[in-house]
């Protein structure tokens, strides 16, 4: 592999992984962060530096309508920081949220943009939750097609589809209540291991739908532009491209994401991860469809003078 292909590869953490006080030491230390952090408070009217910060504040960082905002402003700011201090080849991939992170790292769309479409997506789907409630399960030890056999059967019980496929061995399930739990019977008897999982709601199921149309609306409001890197669809595994942003983030919202299938296209190409935003979820995937592949985080000062020496060694 020549030295000038060195890929990294930059993966957007999804709603769920946020924890109060993570990046409050780059807070603290990096002015550009700080001030992007301030302008999307001023954008959405909202104290963030507090909803990130103070542990009080920690159930309201949970709900959607908050924990989007603040993951993509955090997953943009710290991309900022990686990108002024180090310059390097990159594709991106993103989980649900994630995507519209990378969207934003990528100029497809302006910053500004994407915080209020994101603050709009976050309501809606609080929204649709309240009025349609459903329950994710992460399943373990069991394949694709025994899930699918499982939901077939359960789907008497009420609507259920899977969510996520983000390794292979593990699938998300999200549905009515009922549905979700006989799904749970049928694959524990089987030896799966089934998680419920702390969300508001069933995303990426057809519970979404009622409101698919008014997002609709909204992604056809933005300024869609070429990206600098190419940002792919864990929908449809394809780049992202101004003339299908719409339609495949409207379907993002109802359909199955595949995390793994859409990382593993790329395997060839890879010469390390990084993940932007709270923690390291989507690295521990990545190591589970990467093997041998380094990985790294960027949501401390620590975290990120790591990374950026890596980057730095990669392209030296």
């Amino acid at each position: 592999m020549g030295k000038d292909k060195q890929m990294i590869c930059l993966l957007f953490s999804g709603q769920g992984a946020q924890k109060t006080g993570l990046t409050y030491d780059l807070y603290q230390t990096e002015p550009h962060y700080r001030k992007i952090i301030a302008k999307a408070s001023d954008i959405l009217q909202l104290d963030l530096a507090e909803l990130l910060f103070d542990p009080d504040k920690a159930n309201k960082l949970a709900q959607t309508r908050y924990s989007q905002p603040a993951i993509l402003t955090m997953s943009y700011g710290l991309y900022q920081i990686l990108s002024e201090n180090a310059d390097f080849k990159k594709l991106g991939i993103g989980l649900s949220l994630g995507e519209y992170s990378g969207l934003a790292c990528a100029n497809y769309l302006e910053f500004n943009s994407a915080l209020r479409l994101i603050k709009k997506r976050g309501e809606l789907m609080q929204q649709a939750s309240s009025q349609n409630p459903g329950v994710m399960v992460a399943v373990m030890k069991s394949s694709i097609a025994s899930v699918e056999l499982a939901i077939k059967d359960a789907q008497k019980k009420g609507l259920i589809g899977i969510a996520n496929v983000n390794t292979p061995n593990q699938i998300v399930v999200g549905g009515e209540k009922d549905a979700v739990q006989n799904l749970r019977e049928q694959l524990e008897k089987d030896g799966a291991r089934v998680v419920p999982l702390k969300v508001s709601g069933a995303f990426h199921t057809p519970l979404m739908k009622s409101i698919q149309g008014a997002l609709k609306t909204e992604l056809q409001k933005v300024d869609w532009h070429n990206g600098t890197f190419p940002i792919y669809s864990t929908t449809t595994q394809k780049e992202f491209a101004p003339d299908n942003l719409v339609s495949t983030l409207t379907e993002q919202l109802v359909s199955t994401t595949y995390f793994a299938k859409t990382l593993a296209q790329h395997s060839q190409d890879i010469t390390a991860v990084v993940e932007l935003g709270p923690g390291k979820t989507l690295l521990s995937f990545a190591r589970k469809i990467l093997k041998g592949v380094p990985t790294y985080q960027t949501d401390s000062v620590v975290n990120m003078q790591e990374t950026i020496s890596a980057l730095k060694e990669f392209n030296s």
